[in-house]
């Protein structure tokens, strides 16, 4: 029987009365910079890492730190493994049989809740009983993933939030924002992430945010994978099974009201509009995959989006988004062998569909509605300036009313392609190739000539976006579809479309997606009018 810390300090203490002086000490248990400073400060990347040593300095085996990568600018990016039997690689983990749970905070480095919660956690589980059954999943923690946007503190990183009055900043040290690098995977955390679900095959990520729009009247939203280019059965577990249970225990449990991710929508004012007269409607983000959970879904994987409230205290904004990671970890506890078979089912299926000539993925998609006016409750709040900076402040001050409107919550495929048994790419490829395989996709190098009958794809038209957005200017096209009989040499690259990674490699590849290698970029030496994208899509039965 294992036997926690404080259990341990009183049989020592016991053996004291009776024998002397213990042989062995139990630390105290580290308190982090929000408790030590009555809530007004976060963690530097430092204070982490020393948390981290005092939940070593115990020597629980359940627990293992580790490193997943380095930042642009060099700082550890620690990884905690916590499992009961323990875990200390992927290899030991798989053999367990139990489902593996990422759970990531600090992606943007000035909401930090999701950061100081983890630390909470992480002590939680090492001094006191686990808040869910053990034996039942392996547990990894990333908490300061945007290691180095969180060292560049400053009053003004996130306006109008509710302390404190310091934070990081949203992009890393590239001014990239980590949530939108997903697919085109251009920052050293973002390779080292997907490094890590490549090798731990995650059953489920968390992505622990703060959101800072509408004033809305809930400690805490979410969202599931929102592309429809993820299996059907998967996004119906999450979004009609799991989300709406958890948000039940969350109020059952922890009396906090929670909600779908979004913001008020009103006729001629836009997004955030929270005045009671003025609000249509309330609407999600966006289906891309470059947003990480919507990544996740194209892994055939489940992710869940967790937004605490900006305008909600620094303590209260801690304590939903800890609230909320319990909740996700004892559900998965209960329904992960469930999850797991899913999950197996849809990878086997992913790739029969495609060598069969039948997984479809959108093209073009529309934000839709639930089909019914529902419940939405408006926060009231109070604007007072910060008394160290004198920034000016957003302070919730309650429920200020419930209105009735259309929730805009899923997108649907208003257009789609039929993913090919195999992608073609010529051998000056080789950077596509390289950003496949950082996905885990399975990209073969040919060594004699290939040839096949094969869809071609001719540039008409393409644009460019006029603002820059992560280094790029976003491009789109329209194309001249075609069949023909085409030859790769020796030196170029198949992409098997008979893999699970399959609706990822088709998002990336195929010049009709609205987030791949075209949107960011990559195809542009090859854009002329007229010209013949080098890439080409074998379909089933033509190779």
């Amino acid at each position: 029987m294992r036997t926690s810390a404080p259990g341990l300090v009183l049989l020592l203490l016991a053996a004291s009365c009776a024998s002397g002086p213990p042989a062995l000490s139990v630390p105290e248990p580290p308190v982090s910079v929000p408790e030590s400073s009555g809530y007004t400060r976060t963690s530097t990347h430092a204070d982490v890492l020393a948390f981290l040593d005092a939940l070593e300095t115990v020597g629980d085996g359940r627990l293992h730190r580790t490193t997943f990568g380095t930042s642009q600018d060099g700082r550890e990016l620690p990884l905690v493994v916590w499992s009961d039997p323990p875990v200390r690689t992927p290899a030991e983990a798989r053999a367990l049989d139990l489902p593996v749970v990422l759970v990531l905070a600090n992606i943007h480095a000035g909401e930090v809740e999701g950061k100081e919660a983890c630390l909470q956690l992480l002590r939680e589980l090492v001094w006191e009983q686990p808040p869910f059954p053990q034996g039942r999943l392996v547990l990894l923690v990333a908490p300061i993933y945007n290691a180095d946007g969180n060292e560049v503190f400053g009053p003004r990183n996130r306006p109008l939030q509710q302390g404190p009055s310091q934070v990081g900043q949203r992009p890393n040290a590239q001014g990239l924002d980590l949530n939108r690098d997903f697919l085109k995977a251009e920052a050293p955390e973002t390779r080292a992430l997907l490094g890590l679900m490549n090798a731990w095959d995650p059953l489920l990520t968390v992505d622990l945010h703060t959101t800072d729009g509408s004033a809305h009247g809930y400690a805490l939203t979410y969202a599931p994978p929102l592309t429809p280019s993820m299996d059907a059965r998967l996004a119906a577990l999450l979004e009609r099974e799991w989300l709406p249970r958890l948000r039940a225990r969350m109020r059952d449990r922890h009396g906090l009201e929670t909600f779908d991710y979004g913001n008020f929508l009103s006729d001629g004012a836009g997004w955030y509009q929270d005045e009671p007269d003025l609000v249509k409607g309330w609407r999600t983000f966006d289906h891309r995959p470059r947003f990480g959970t919507n990544y996740v879904g194209l892994r055939n994987r489940a992710a869940i989006l967790s937004e605490a409230y900006s305008y909600a205290d620094f303590e209260s904004r801690i304590a939903a988004t800890h609230a909320f990671v319990i909740e996700i970890l004892r559900m998965t506890a209960e329904r992960g062998p469930e999850l797991a078979r899913l999950c197996a089912t849809l990878d086997r299926e992913t790739a029969e569909l495609a060598r069969a000539g039948l997984l479809e993925q959108s093209v073009a998609v529309e934000l839709v509605d639930r089909g019914r006016k529902e419940q939405v409750r408006i926060g009231a709040f109070e604007e007072r300036p910060d008394p160290q900076t004198g920034e000016l402040q957003r302070i919730a001050t309650g429920l200020a009313s419930v209105v009735e409107v259309p929730c805009f919550v899923k997108f649907v495929a208003t257009d789609t392609r039929v993913a090919p048994a195999a992608w073609l790419l010529p051998p000056e490829a080789q950077d596509v190739a390289a950003l496949l395989a950082a996905h885990g996709v399975v990209v073969q190098r040919l060594d004699r000539p290939y040839d096949a009958e094969v869809t071609t794809w001719t540039l008409l038209e393409s644009t460019t976006a006029e603002r820059e957005f992560q280094g790029h200017f976003e491009r789109g096209a329209s194309w001249e579809t075609g069949t023909a009989r085409r030859t790769v040499p020796a030196g170029g690259w198949l992409v098997p479309g008979a893999q699970p990674l399959a609706r990822v490699a088709f998002q990336l590849l195929s010049p009709e997606s609205d987030d791949g290698c075209l949107t960011w970029n990559v195809y542009d030496p090859w854009l002329e009018p007229g010209q013949e994208l080098p890439v080409y899509a074998v379909p089933a039965g033509r190779n």
